[in-house]
């Protein structure tokens, strides 16, 4: 099967299919909308879909812009589809942990609070399933805190509550699966008849491997740049948090000693 008019859509767990596929239609015709997980129970471990364009998509304006692709305030990871299953691709899902519990009442901020020690936290999102398990996806600004989260192979808690941690899965993990024609009410319409178990990652279109090679360092460069400004942006807005909060202070102080010596001064 040809992949060359595929691209691979990450950071979409919040994003109902709906939305997305409303996004990307803008672009061109949409013929597939799919992922490759066969196990229903790994579903909440995807943070990813796949969508397949007409023949006539460029879809190369995915790829050589530098146009960060937003919905409801989410920026996208877009890649193409060899991209996204190459040992070396840096996709945004490698820096994010995976969990769930059964807890309703637990605030989403008690668990940011409890995984803050791994490393600086970009974003903590609340899933809801709808059967009584709550799922939260906490992205952190480096692969390495993830990889504290699980070196030490400890049972991680929020206050009392028991939390389910796993890594979210990248598309070379998992087998295929295959959603078409898909509803625009459904989140999960999947064609049975196209599962397969796949054990190894997929065969590479048809192309040069140099090229190959080369839209990766270009999409790896890419994701670096972004990267690197997000941590920037972060650093500065503590430094001006910080700032502003000893000027809070300082004015406090000041008000407090000038109502201290106001009626001295009166006497």
């Amino acid at each position: 099967m040809n992949y060359s008019n595929v691209i691979y859509v990450g950071n979409i767990q919040s994003i109902d299919d709906k939305t997305l596929r409303e996004y990307f239609q803008r672009f061109g015709d949409i013929e597939e909308f799919f992922h490759n997980c066969t196990r229903a129970a790994d579903e909440w471990l995807i943070d990813y879909r796949f969508i397949r364009f007409s023949p006539e998509t460029d879809i190369n304006v995915f790829l050589t812009n530098k146009i960060d692709h937003m919905i409801c305030r989410i920026r996208l990871d877009i890649h193409s589809y060899d991209a996204a299953f190459h040992e070396d691709a840096r996709l945004m899902l490698d820096r994010k942990v995976c969990i769930a519990h059964t807890n309703p009442r637990l605030d989403r901020n008690v668990i940011k609070k409890a995984f803050t020690k791994y490393g600086r936290i970009l974003n903590c999102t609340c899933v809801s399933s709808g059967n009584g398990v709550e799922y939260v996806y906490i992205e952190f600004d480096s692969i390495n805190s993830v990889r504290s989260v699980f070196a030490s192979g400890q049972t991680h808690f929020a206050g009392r509550t028991s939390l389910a941690v796993k890594p979210a899965l990248r598309p070379s993990q998992v087998g295929i699966k295959v959603e078409q024609n898909l509803p625009a009410n459904s989140k999960d319409w999947y064609r049975e008849d196209q599962l397969k178990p796949v054990k190894n990652t997929p065969q590479p279109i048809a192309r040069a491997p140099s090229a190959s090679r080369n839209l990766v360092d270009q999409q790896q460069v890419k994701d670096l740049e972004r990267e690197y400004n997000m941590i920037i942006q972060k650093d500065f807005d503590e430094i001006t948090y910080q700032i502003d909060k000893y000027l809070r202070k300082q004015r406090e102080k000041y008000r407090q000693f000038h109502e201290y010596i106001r009626p001295t001064k009166s006497r």
